[in-house]
């Protein structure tokens, strides 16, 4: 299967050096229960660039993993190709790949696109695994599973019950292995 994987809030816990960069620029203590939407110059109250400069600085620093995220990336790709989609801004391209390498992080790919548009991506994707709600909205109908890696701001009502909610890479790796199962039967059902 080819699974799409976001970057920040999934494989590097970008919050944790964002909030103490805010700590340290505005005096407060930012926790991560109290980001309720994935625009942070909403949940500061600071005009937008501001905003983008302060995630900017994050991005150049040395993020660490949500736990366990290496481990899972590893499992996927002893099957599965990995495609890294991210918002991160074009001129940190560099800096993103050298952060994975440092990282150890497996990939086959890596693309970069506007935040919100990840979905205009032309790869024919089975399983994206993303943090912010209007990008997997983006993709409804574009692939077969979404996956949402839970956090504050992302936990909709989804009343159509379009996204598979993940709190850990284990709950990733078991989705993945059994969507993999469940696509390789149907797939031997339908050829023979």
């Amino acid at each position: 299967m080819k699974i799409g994987i976001d970057i920040d809030g999934v494989i590097s816990n970008f919050v944790k050096t964002f909030a103490r960069i805010v700590k340290n620029k505005y005096e407060i203590a930012l926790k991560e229960e109290e980001i309720f939407c994935h625009d942070l110059f909403q949940v500061l109250g600071i005009p937008e660039e501001e905003a983008k400069e302060l995630i900017r600085e994050t991005l150049t620093q040395d993020l660490t993993l949500i736990p366990r995220a290496r481990w899972g990336i590893n499992e996927l790709k002893q099957e599965h190709e990995i495609y890294l989609i991210s918002a991160r801004f074009k001129d940190l391209t560099t800096i993103t790949e050298n952060w994975l390498k440092s990282k150890k992080i497996p990939y086959d790919k890596i693309l970069y696109l506007d935040e919100g548009n990840k979905h205009q991506a032309s790869l024919q994707l089975d399983v994206i695994i993303e943090d912010n709600l209007k990008d997997a909205i983006g993709w409804l109908g574009k692939v077969k599973e979404i996956l949402i890696f839970d956090h504050p701001w992302n936990r909709s009502l989804d009343v159509k019950k379009s996204f598979h909610r993940v709190r850990n890479w284990s709950e990733i790796v078991e989705f993945v292995k059994l969507a993999s199962k469940i696509t390789c039967s149907t797939h031997y059902s339908s050829t023979t």
